[in-house]
């Protein structure tokens, strides 16, 4: 036995606080991951925040060993999981919502969406763990930026029809959704059910095409809620990687003033590309917002 394995020995340090960690955000390996186990005509994750080494309130701990002589247990532990996450998306959306209480839910959360960070603080895409760049489904949207989704510009409101939609194109008959929802008259849309009605048709501000076959285009529609100034003009830039082909019409939304509403469409067309998910992102911009949607696409 070598000698010093007879009376052991460690140093621990104090601690310290790390600040400006870089690169950083960085999507953890434990984060979750899409595509969605429901349905891949919605783009999942939504977002990511905060997660990792988190300060959190925690039970304290009960077994003697954990606790110095003479100490009270701590009631505080260091965290990290996507239970750390979820707690900084609900004060973000409080925030929000302090700030304009007439949104609703899918509004706001179309605030942190259309404005979340997708580039890290070296400037360079968001990556995972390993290094390789963060796709959307792994980081969806990005990570919150509360400050920036206080002014987004434009919003997308996700109402309970859409939802009641998704329903009949999931494969609920219409019977069972009316009782569901206490609309006697409600009616399932044309087409129901269809996977491909939930990509094309749900009002959400993210975009996933679950299925695009060579020579095939899909369009998606979407409708866009001016919160920011009157007299507001957007126009669309697209991220689109090669050998997909991206039609955004109109190319420019107009406002007239705040609360009014634009529709437009996007079109995706396979021009080449690899099979498999392919991601990019449509961004429409006044000159002070920056609205972006990202998107995922299965080429089949």
């Amino acid at each position: 036995m070598f000698p010093w394995f007879r009376n052991p020995t460690a140093v621990i340090l104090p601690t310290e606080d790390v600040k400006l960690f870089k690169p950083a955000p960085m999507v953890a390996s434990f984060s979750a991951r899409g595509p969605g186990g429901l349905t891949e005509s919605i783009l999942k994750p939504d977002l990511m925040a905060p997660g990792v080494s988190i300060l959190a309130a925690a039970m304290p701990s009960t077994d003697k060993a954990d606790v110095p002589d003479g100490n009270k247990a701590s009631a505080f532990a260091i965290k990290s999981g996507t239970s750390m996450a979820c707690p900084h998306v609900a004060g973000a959306a409080a925030f929000v919502k302090s700030a304009h209480p007439g949104w609703s839910p899918s509004m706001i959360r179309s605030a942190l969406m259309t404005t979340a960070t997708t580039r890290n603080n070296l400037g360079q895409p968001v990556a995972i763990n390993t290094g390789a760049v963060a796709t959307g489904h792994d980081m969806g949207a990005g990570e919150i930026s509360p400050l920036r989704a206080l002014s987004p510009g434009l919003v997308f409101d996700t109402t309970a029809k859409d939802y009641l939609n998704f329903l009949c194109y999931y494969g609920y008959k219409a019977k069972l959704v009316r009782m569901v929802s206490g609309d006697a008259g409600f009616a399932c849309p044309r087409g129901a059910p269809s996977p491909d009605l939930i990509a094309t048709g749900f009002n959400y501000p993210s975009i996933s095409v679950p299925r695009l076959a060579a020579g095939k285009t899909v369009t998606v529609s979407r409708t866009a809620i001016n919160v920011g100034p009157s007299n507001a003009t957007y126009t669309a830039t697209v991220e689109a990687p090669a050998g997909l082909s991206l039609n955004v019409l109109p190319e420019r939304l107009v406002f007239s003033r705040r609360w009014t509403t634009a529709a437009y469409e996007v079109s995706f067309a396979s021009v080449g590309a690899s099979k498999g998910y392919t991601y990019g992102a449509v961004t429409w911009s006044d000159g002070a917002h920056s609205v972006r949607t990202p998107f995922a696409v299965n080429v089949v």
